[in-house]
């Protein structure tokens, strides 16, 4: 039998049951219902979200401000009509640090909730999960993206065997970045504070192996590399990360004839140490940090206001990037998570995937992705992000930047380098040396 509808006068429907052609109708009917059927299904699969797994220390400041940037990054994402219609999920995994914990939480962001990218966290964490990572991406491709992780000879894994690691970037500094060119560091040290006699500092952990062993054929020591380029090392240490204890080190750099001093830290306690400098015979040098609180700008409240002259790198500084950059900021402050070197990469990793995606076409082929990464420029909130062969971010202006910033007078903490950007963001302002600002002070 075979519905069908006739006009009466008043517009309505009347239905009639045609007895001829009646099997033919029926699966007429039958197709058109399937295809509507499809049609809904299939709209439904094009709006799944694309999932991205994070692996924090989420306790921690920092882990939670990288939970933050996600946040606030895919927050924007969604409310543009998210990567090509389909929404973007954030799914958090705690690895506390323990490197067991990150692996764990890798196979199931990956395996489970099938995330096409994972942002993982630390030297220890990321190296274990790019191994697990490696063997399960034949079966489940997707993208890894490391922060907090500057080791120098992460990013070996892709460079060695390529096949194997190429799903790997790193969207973080790397501690090769001192011995770029691009990146200006030692004229700094030359052209900006123009120091002669240097005091170097080391702290005694993983991370800072480049600095203090080299590696041979590729980089120097710090330590050679200074004085390759005209600045005397009159002092050198390493430093224990539980030290408390500054004073007797501080009289030996003084005693040493030095003019300045580099401390390359990450977990010394750099509130306890700086209090110390300021009380020494050596607080007329000027003092710079790789990194640390010193980087924060509420370091001037932390040391007691003894922190003059202080320069650090990954400065909590508004640099004005793109239209983007206060807006974020002003997000973050909102909820109440601190500004580090790994926000730059969580806030913009994200739209660094969109555009891999809207690039390739879709999200369905990582091949396609990764080309799309490697090939492309991205950017959103800072700097423009493009990977070289290694998956390094490509550094200097445009690109990856290395920025320094001063705590001057009153707390303020200014941008000191690299010059293009400090013409950007506080053009009226530049380094000054520690014995003078201790004058103006009255020091």
């Amino acid at each position: 039998m075979t519905l069908t509808f006739v006009k009466e006068k008043e517009g309505t429907m009347k239905r009639e049951i045609l007895k001829s052609g009646g099997f033919f109708s029926i699966v007429t009917i039958l197709i058109i219902f399937t295809f509507f059927l499809c049609g809904t299904v299939g709209e439904s699969i094009a709006k799944e979200p694309i999932k991205i797994g994070l692996i924090g220390a989420l306790s921690t400041p920092y882990g939670a401000s990288n939970k933050a940037a996600l946040d606030i990054s895919i927050e924007e994402i969604n409310a543009a009509g998210g990567i090509m219609g389909r929404p973007v999920e954030l799914i958090t995994e705690d690895w506390k640090r323990e490197v067991p914990l990150a692996v764990a939480a890798y196979k199931k962001l990956v395996l489970n909730d099938k995330c096409l990218l994972v942002f993982t966290e630390g030297t220890e964490g990321s190296t274990a999960c790019a191994q697990v990572a490696s063997r399960l991406y034949p079966s489940q491709p997707h993208l890894m993206f490391a922060f907090w992780t500057a080791h120098e000879g992460f990013t070996d894994l892709v460079a060695d065997d390529y096949d194997k690691y190429k799903f790997i970037f790193r969207v973080y500094p790397s501690t090769a970045d001192t011995y770029n060119s691009d990146l200006g560091f030692i004229e700094f040290f030359k052209d900006t504070i123009g120091a002669k006699k240097l005091a170097l500092l080391i702290e005694d952990i993983g991370w800072t192996e480049v600095y203090r062993k080299g590696r041979p054929g590729v980089f120097p020591t710090q330590r050679e590399y200074f004085e390759k380029n005209g600045i005397e090392v009159v002092y050198y240490g390493i430093t224990d990360i539980k030290e408390k204890m500054f004073l007797p080190i501080f009289e030996k750099v003084a005693a040493s004839g030095a003019d300045s001093i580099y401390w390359i830290t990450g977990y010394t306690d750099t509130v306890t140490l700086v209090k110390q400098w300021a009380q020494s015979p050596a607080k007329n040098m000027d003092l710079v940090f790789q990194s640390g609180a010193c980087s924060y700008a509420a370091f001037w409240n932390m040391t007691g206001e003894q922190a003059l002259g202080i320069t650090a790198t990954w400065p909590e500084i508004l640099i004005p990037y793109t239209k983007e950059s206060k807006t974020f900021l002003e997000k973050l402050r909102a909820k109440k998570a601190g500004f580090l070197a790994s926000s730059y990469g969580a806030y913009d990793g994200p739209w660094i995937l969109k555009g891999a995606i809207e690039k390739a076409g879709g999200a369905d082929d990582v091949e396609k992705l990764i080309k799309a990464i490697e090939t492309g420029e991205f950017q959103r909130g800072f700097w423009v992000w493009a990977f070289d062969k290694r998956h390094e971010p490509k550094k200097g202006h445009p690109y990856h930047p290395t920025v320094l910033g001063q705590f001057q007078e009153n707390g303020d903490y200014i941008l000191v380098h690299p010059k293009v950007l400090v013409d950007l963001t506080n053009p009226d302002r530049e380094y000054v040396r520690v014995k003078e600002l201790r004058k103006r002070a009255g020091q």
